[in-house]
């Protein structure tokens, strides 16, 4: 699996200068950067992550589900959980998007550290191996597969576009640094898609985003995660997702086990 995209250092906090500076001026750089050897250990990693940004203690307009810090998400399957459709609780794929807070302006980065990267040995694409996309080339993708339509699809996202909590607001935002003709800022809630397809099936907003998710997904990066893995990525510039994970199955006794992998994510601002 190729990841030379993906810068990588080290966690050592008594060597000479410290990893948060390090990890920052990587993302600043690349958009997206991994810290390798990181604890799980909730505390460390909100202390570790506040010298670069400031923790948002609510995420998509709730508090997080991790039990000692109110900013971060333990996303795992959750049989219960799963089966009232909660997105951090699901087993499957999940399709490239940006962090689920609606602040504006944006929230600055979006991480993640994988504490247990769970049941490996499954075909390519089913590992829950994490997707990381560059929205710029997800455009670009736009472009090359129709360039007619391009046009009316960036406009559709840049106009208001009506999300789940009953506001509308662009999905596509203009950055005052752009470095590029397909150089945008996008705001993906996962479940976007979900409720635009439910209220307004026909409407152009929902076919425009449809497609840019499905560009997004084509242009998406694969990596597999290891324990202890920390990623960082640009919260405008970037996106994330993951490919299918099976969230339970039976063992030659019967018994139902439940994979045990687990992620805790969190926002910047």
């Amino acid at each position: 699996m190729n990841t030379q995209w993906l810068t990588t250092h080290r966690f050592e906090p008594r060597q000479g200068e410290p990893s948060p500076a390090k990890l920052a001026r990587a993302v600043a750089q690349r958009g997206v950067a991994r810290l390798s050897g990181f604890p799980s250990d909730a505390t460390t990693l909100i202390r570790f992550l506040a010298q670069i940004g400031q923790p948002i203690e609510y995420y998509g307009g709730s508090v997080g589900s991790h039990p000692e810090q109110a900013a971060l998400w333990r996303v795992r399957y959750e049989v219960e959980a799963a089966e009232r459709q909660e997105t951090h609780a699901l087993d499957g794929p999940l399709s490239v998007h940006s962090s689920q807070s609606l602040l504006d302006p944006r929230p600055r980065y979006f991480g993640m550290l994988m504490v247990d990267p769970g049941w490996q040995g499954d075909p390519v694409g089913f590992n829950g191996e994490s997707l990381l996309v560059p929205w710029s080339a997800a455009f670009r993708h736009l472009e090359a597969q129709s360039p007619a339509d391009f046009a009316w699809v960036l406009d559709a996202l840049e106009g208001p576009v009506s999300f789940p909590d009953g506001i509308s607001r662009p999905v596509v935002y203009s950055l005052q640094d752009q470095r590029g003709p397909h150089d945008f800022g996008v705001r993906l809630k996962s479940d976007l898609l979900t409720h635009l397809t439910r209220e307004s099936p026909t409407s152009q907003q929902t076919q425009a985003v449809e497609r840019l998710s499905r560009a997004g997904d084509s242009a998406a990066l694969r990596t597999q995660l290891s324990a202890h893995d920390l990623v960082l990525v640009d919260n405008d510039r970037w996106g994330h997702g993951r490919e299918s994970v099976t969230g339970a199955r039976r063992d030659q006794r019967g018994n139902l086990r439940v994979n045990p992998r687990e992620l805790w994510s969190l926002t910047l601002r």
